[in-house]
């Protein structure tokens, strides 16, 4: 299950699974994220992992510029009808970041990050994330609190949607957070299994400040609350420094 994403994120019951992560979610945490950013007009972003586009395309109404980069054909071929003269979405694997100091912003939202086997390539996102953002450029990162997910994992979860059963299971060893999703299609079971590196906030940090990227801000949701130990998610703002 080496590069598992490529797959999964591809087939249409990866979006059935996760039919909940709709435009309306998307908008209300791009509002809280420009309140925060207060961006000049003329700010470039990329959203790094774009899926459908969903960030992207609201960042655009907002009268921004946006590339987003997405594995998944099938996502962005959804996305795709929606570009202009200041959206552009790309096929690209994000350890592929070929632009340099050309964004003020980058966004890695909704755990999409750490899939990889190893960390070196994690560590080789960042390294684009970093090449790719102009001096004082902010890369902003949503992720899973690993502490509080494992403290509270649901290990067995049975989801019944558009009249499809999902068996779900979850479990985690030293390095990897797991989650097979088991279904029938045609009478044929079928499965994928998800897997993300338990990458904590410190870690996260360490990683980021060897590519120049420094911590400037923390929040726990969506809402943009406090983080602490037992916050859903991890949201970190980096400011790009130039030694």
């Amino acid at each position: 299950m080496r590069d598992w994403f490529k797959n999964w994120f591809d087939s249409e019951f990866y979006h059935i699974l996760y039919n909940k992560r709709n435009e309306k979610e998307a908008e209300f945490f791009i509002d809280n994220l420009l309140n925060i950013l207060s961006p000049k007009k003329n700010s470039f972003f990329l959203d790094l992992a774009c899926g459908k586009g969903r960030h992207s395309i609201y960042l655009n109404t907002k009268g921004f510029y946006v590339d987003g980069i997405d594995l998944s054909k099938k996502s962005l071929n959804t996305a795709l009808p929606h570009q202009n003269e200041k959206l552009h979405f790309f096929l690209r694997d994000m350890r592929n970041i070929n632009e340099e100091n050309k964004y003020n912003y980058v966004l890695n939202l909704f755990t999409s990050f750490g899939y990889f086997e190893h960390k070196k390539d994690t560590k080789l996102v960042v390294s684009g994330i970093s090449k790719a953002l102009k001096e004082d450029g902010i890369f902003i990162i949503d992720f899973l609190n690993i502490d509080n997910c494992l403290n509270n994992l649901v290990k067995k979860e049975k989801k019944i949607i558009q009249e499809r059963e999902f068996n779900i299971k979850r479990w985690h060893d030293e390095k990897y957070l797991f989650k097979e999703i088991e279904f029938k299609e045609n009478k044929t079971k079928k499965s994928y299994t998800e897997r993300i590196q338990l990458l904590k906030k410190e870690e996260i940090i360490n990683i980021c400040r060897k590519e120049n990227l420094k911590l400037i801000k923390s929040f726990g949701d969506y809402q943009l609350n406090k983080f602490d130990e037992k916050s859903e998610r991890l949201i970190l703002f980096f400011k790009k420094t130039i030694n």
